[in-house]
């Protein structure tokens, strides 16, 4: 499986450390607050919070600064990046981190009061099981709360620039690292194989989501969905 391969591949330790640790404070921790709080906004006392393709924990890190007494569950594909969540949850009783492929969540049915998943979706094999996934381990009335790059759908002088500024950065890291060019394309590939965001949206509403934000960052490039679960 490519993906598995990618993210248990030094590049995402890698990823972690250097694009992510430069681009954050510029941009994607703006997403990533957006995210929580959109999310904490409908469930403010959540019990049981799972973060689909966690990362490291940088969704995490800022949800419990909203509601420290959750139980959180990092779930990723991803052992290195894994590992790093583990570190910097080290003090946190209330965390849990499980290997997990975001097809098949180890997660009991209608147990989740809120669900995060940053970039993840778009990096399933399968979309469409990771949505079902998702409504299954979902409570009714619970969030879906997504962050995602979506297939860009207009080309005005705003998402051609910062599209152009994207590309060039992520392109960059591969001429310094020409190792992790073929990790960084598949990135590319990803988002223009992926939903554009209203897609997206309509692929939820099937499988009996809300969609009540819809939230774009950088011209279209990212965007933030928050969903309510409303079928049982």
């Amino acid at each position: 499986m490519k993906v598995k391969e990618i993210f248990n591949s030094d590049f995402a330790i890698y990823y972690e450390k250097v694009i992510n640790r430069l681009t954050s404070p510029i941009q994607i921790d703006k997403w990533r607050k957006t995210l929580v709080k959109g999310a904490v906004a409908l469930r403010p006392d959540a019990v049981t919070v799972v973060d689909c393709c966690s990362g490291a924990g940088n969704v995490g890190k800022f949800y419990l600064k909203e509601n420290p007494r959750a139980v959180l569950i990092n779930c990723d594909i991803s052992r290195p990046l894994l590992g790093l969540a583990k570190e910097n949850f080290a003090t946190n009783q209330n965390v849990f981190c499980v290997c997990s492929d975001n097809r098949f969540f180890p997660i009991k049915d209608r147990s989740v009061d809120i669900l995060f998943s940053s970039f993840c979706v778009r990096n399933s094999p399968e979309p469409l099981l990771t949505v079902e996934e998702a409504k299954r381990v979902i409570k009714k009335g619970g969030v879906w709360a997504i962050l995602d790059f979506f297939k860009l759908e207009r080309d005005d002088a705003c998402t051609v620039a910062n599209n152009f500024i994207f590309r060039f950065f992520m392109k960059l890291n591969g001429i310094v690292v020409p190792s992790y060019s073929e990790a960084i394309n598949y990135l590319f590939e990803s988002i223009e194989n992926f939903y554009t965001a209203r897609e997206f949206r309509k692929v939820l509403l099937k499988f009996g989501f809300t969609v009540v934000k819809l939230k774009e960052f950088m011209g279209g490039i990212a965007s933030v969905l928050i969903a309510i679960k409303e079928e049982v």
